[in-house]
């Protein structure tokens, strides 16, 4: 394997395809930056490998009520040092944590007497499933630098350089993590396309990579790794900006998504095999539940009916944005816009697309709501469906460069009271009952098309060790040995 000049012995190489989007943790807001942040700033808890509650990371115990049921409180792990040494402090990670805005919005946070207190704006059984998110990691500034408790330091761009820039990002050990890791560092590769990965990967130089889809399934074979297929966690969307003068009217929108064909993009995007991979409803497979939305097999001439019936006509025109590159759940976005043009085409729209060169121009788009349409998706950011319906539709997610908000993803830029309180509702009960108004309101308001629920694949070389690959792509690589 042929290993870039500078590397600190067992390094871990992980292929991605795009580069970190920041290097503070409040600002997590994508797949890359969040897995390469997490080896460096600790959340207050970790996932469960079980399936069961949160359990403490940098915290050392479950989140306490202090009487009042409104506040909750844990002390910080007993001799937990950032990376120079200094004590980590309930005040220090209570500071860290009013910068993210996620949290911020749903309690007052302090230090008292040790520990970290949460005065919750409203009862939340679930803020310790919040609390396990990368952006949640515990961050000190010193001296123009961020540190953290993680086992390793905050990420260099090899050979120097900005490290948001950099093909190469390196991780290197931190002497004061609470167990080093069996790793000299973590490097993070930039590849400019998933067919340069893929032959990244063949050549035995990527350790890990979570980029590549299912549709490259077929073309591992040969190649030194142990490829694992993982039940998936995301969904590929259609999303429709409610803002925009010409799809103002619910009843146009209702009648775009009724013509999509959701089998038709499948088969596009997998192959013979695509049908099993057509999204009946939002939520995908790893959550467990679901309610269906709209038809399966829309078309054209149902769109023609309903637009006639309501005495309208469809849009001139529309501009669609293509998401950056491919995802486990739009392996191939190009060919799914193509399907679209070719389903409006017949209503008389005119369909622009538009292809952002990274995720940065892409990013600029969602912030300043310059689309009509949007051809994306989204991961499962924990086991909860209602954080996974809260990202795409609660008012406070509406993407926005004023106010972000790393789990915002409301892209069809809805702001609606009445959705917010069914959503406030799912969140109390998570029970499939009340999703089903939020299903109804996204159909009859044509808000979205869920299109392709996406398989994520973990990929790891034969000489990696203790790697357990995660469902929605998060690994901390403390304990992983070469």
């Amino acid at each position: 394997m042929p290993v870039p000049p500078n590397l600190p012995p067992k390094t871990l190489r992980v292929g991605v395809l795009s580069h970190l989007a920041s290097t503070r943790p409040w600002e997590i807001h994508d797949h890359v930056t969040a897995l390469t942040l997490m080896q460096v700033y600790e959340a207050p808890y970790q996932p469960s490998q079980e399936g069961g509650p949160p359990k403490p990371l940098l915290f050392s115990e479950p989140l306490r009520q202090e009487g009042d049921p409104l506040v909750v409180s844990a002390p910080v792990r007993p001799g937990a040092k950032f990376s120079d040494g200094t004590a980590c402090t309930a005040a220090a990670v209570a500071s860290s944590l009013g910068r993210v805005r996620d949290v911020a919005a749903r309690a007052e946070i302090r230090a008292r007497e040790g520990r970290v207190e949460f005065r919750l704006k409203a009862p939340d059984p679930h803020l310790a499933t919040m609390l396990t998110q990368p952006f949640c990691g515990a961050a000190l500034e010193s001296r123009g630098a961020l540190l953290g408790t993680g086992p390793f330091l905050a990420p260099e761009a090899l050979g120097g350089g900005d490290p948001i820039k950099a093909e190469k990002v390196l991780l290197r050990v931190n002497p004061h993590a609470a167990k080093a890791p069996a790793l000299g560092g973590v490097l993070f590769e930039v590849y400019p396309d998933a067919e340069a990965l893929l032959a990244a990967v063949h050549a035995g130089e990527v350790h890990v990579t979570y980029a590549l889809t299912f549709s490259h399934l077929s073309k591992l074979r040969g190649a030194p790794v142990f490829p694992k297929t993982l039940e998936g966690s995301s969904t590929g969307i259609l999303f429709l900006n409610a803002e925009r003068p010409a799809l103002a009217n619910p009843r146009v929108r209702h009648a775009l998504c009724s013509a999509v064909s959701r089998t038709e993009i499948a088969r596009v995007s997998f192959g013979s095999l695509g049908l099993g991979f057509a999204a009946a409803g939002l939520l995908p497979p790893f959550l467990k539940r679901d309610v269906p939305i709209g038809s399966l097999d829309g078309s054209p001439m149902q769109a023609r009916q309903l637009l006639e019936a309501a005495g309208l006509a469809a849009p001139e025109r529309l501009r669609l944005v293509l998401t950056w590159g491919p995802k486990p759940y739009l392996p191939d976005p190009p060919a799914a816009a193509k399907t679209l043009v070719e389903t409006f085409g017949p209503l008389g729209t005119e369909v622009t697309l538009v292809q952002p060169r990274d995720r940065g121009e892409y990013a600029g788009y969602l912030e300043r709501g310059d689309y009509d349409m949007i051809l994306a998706g989204w991961i499962a950011d924990t086991p909860l469906p209602s954080d996974y319906v809260d990202s795409l539709l609660w008012s406070e997610m509406v993407t926005s460069k004023s106010a972000p908000r790393a789990a915002a993803y409301n892209l069809s830029r809805w702001k609606d009271p009445e959705t917010d309180r069914a959503l406030a509702q799912f969140r109390r009960t998570q029970d499939v009952k009340d999703l089903a108004p939020i299903a109804r309101t996204v159909q009859e308001q044509g808000l979205l098309v869920p299109l392709l629920h996406g398989k994520l694949i973990a990929i790891s070389h034969r000489e990696t060790r203790r790697f357990q690959p995660s469902p929605i792509g998060r690994n901390s690589f403390g304990e992983t040995e070469l």
